[in-house]
């Protein structure tokens, strides 16, 4: 069974090693190796952040993802979400992005948006699945990418 808890500050070398994997890397904006210096820097800015959420999702107390939601406004969340790489391939994806959009709080009318990479399948295919619809194709960084949006309402506001 998968679970989800907010990130913790024992989770940092964990993310650090996930975010240098070369898949993970592959599939940024920016697929430049990141630093442990600039990586603690984020993720300490992160932790105590009002506008960010990292959910970390395991199996038997072992990590095997993470889902990240920044509040860009008041209804408006960016997510980035990646599996370790022994996780990669057996079908976590889709319930771990579930359980995260169900856990985060929402406004009356909430957006989610993903930027993926073009070629990035396996992303686009979870997103898919997770009833994100393909919005528009842009280039930022100088690389193709998918802007994918989710809009929802709360339950028994409309």
């Amino acid at each position: 069974m998968i679970t989800l808890r907010e990130a913790e500050q024992s989770d940092c070398t964990t993310l650090y090693h996930w975010v240098n994997d070369p898949v993970i890397r592959s599939c940024a904006l920016n697929d430049a190796p990141i630093t442990l210096q600039n990586h603690l820097t984020w993720f300490n800015k992160q932790l105590v952040s009002l506008n960010s959420k990292i959910y970390i999702a395991s199996i038997d107390g072992k990590p095997i993802g993470q889902v990240r939601f920044n509040q860009t406004t008041l209804n408006t969340y960016e997510i980035d979400t990646h599996l370790s790489p022994c996780s990669r391939g057996n079908g976590y994806g889709k319930k771990i992005l579930t359980q995260a959009l169900n856990l985060i709080e929402k406004s009356i009318d909430s957006t989610f948006i993903a930027t993926i990479l073009i070629e990035n399948k396996a992303s686009i295919k979870l997103f898919e699945a997770c009833n994100f619809k393909r919005e528009k194709e842009t280039t930022i960084e100088n690389k193709k990418c998918f802007i994918y949006i989710r809009k929802e309402a709360l339950k028994g506001e409309h």
